[in-house]
């Protein structure tokens, strides 16, 4: 894996991975406490860089990257900019972007932001605040652990959710091993603030439009990825993503949970490289 490289945009200093060559890829990790993008899609690397250009960034506040300046604006609109200003630093005019869970949520973040920078979306149990309120069924299993695992992380708070990400945490190779990479991760003062300041803001968005209706103005080629028992991101919000964005697609995969590229990591490369390269 070549190292890290850093980019300092007008409001962040990023830290991303750069390896393989094609039509870019950018993948956005999800948010929960001590995620990175390489410990979220690390072992998808050896699938897709023979295919594309993988840009796998940490988003500000995760891993080494972090805001220098903030605006105050809601999470998804201030990460939204930070990786379009990564791919305007790096000279790249066009991306499909991969967003899991809050990372999908950002993915769409920059479709709506700059539909002319970003190609297709590959979405895997998004979260985007405000769409697809708990009507059909109950608040998802998971948000109490991420709502409750600061201000005093433990070993075990770590553990429990991690096992909760996957439908069968001991067909996860070395999960031990991240279960303790990502509590270590969590002690960090500025990752802590990191992942605060994703879930608070101090100015409204502006963007006056519902999330619903902002989701249905989208009109991104779309990949739903979507895990049959996901604790975090309900089935039900598949079928309202399916809904909203006019043209998208849906793929669930049984006896699988909120990380789809983790525990389905082959039939995760193989559909998305038919989908972006169709």
């Amino acid at each position: 894996m070549p190292a890290a490289r850093v980019v300092e945009t007008s409001e962040a200093v990023v830290s991303y991975t750069d390896v393989g060559s094609g039509p870019v890829l950018l993948l956005l990790h999800g948010g929960g406490p001590g995620a990175t993008g390489l410990g979220n899609f690390r072992g998808n690397v050896a699938d897709l860089a023979d295919s594309f250009r993988l840009l796998i960034p940490d988003q500000p506040g995760f891993g080494a990257s972090r805001l220098s300046t903030d605006s105050g604006l809601p999470y998804p609109v201030v990460s939204a900019k930070a990786m379009i200003d990564l791919l305007e630093a790096l000279g790249i005019d066009r991306a499909h972007v991969v967003g899991n869970s809050m990372g999908g949520g950002v993915a769409l973040q920059m479709a709506l932001a700059r539909h002319d920078l970003v190609d297709r979306l590959v979405l895997m149990g998004p979260y985007l605040w405000g769409f697809a309120p708990q009507v059909l069924s109950a608040e998802p299993e998971g948000g109490p652990l991420l709502n409750n695992y600061y201000p005093d992380p433990t070993l075990e708070r770590a553990r429990h959710l991690i096992r909760t990400f996957v439908f069968d945490a001991d067909q996860i190779p070395n999960l031990e091993e991240l279960v303790r990479a990502r509590y270590e991760a969590t002690l960090d003062p500025q990752v802590e603030a990191g992942y605060m300041r994703m879930v608070t803001s101090t100015s409204p968005d502006p963007d006056p439009r519902s999330a619903l209706e902002k989701v249905r103005s989208i009109d991104n080629q779309t990949l739903l990825l979507w895990g049959r028992d996901d604790k975090f991101c309900n089935l039900e919000d598949a079928f309202a993503y399916l809904s909203a964005l006019r043209h998208s697609e849906l793929v669930v995969f049984r006896d699988t949970g909120h990380w789809v590229m983790v525990e389905r990591r082959t039939e995760f490369a193989a559909h998305m490289k038919a989908f972006l390269n169709r």
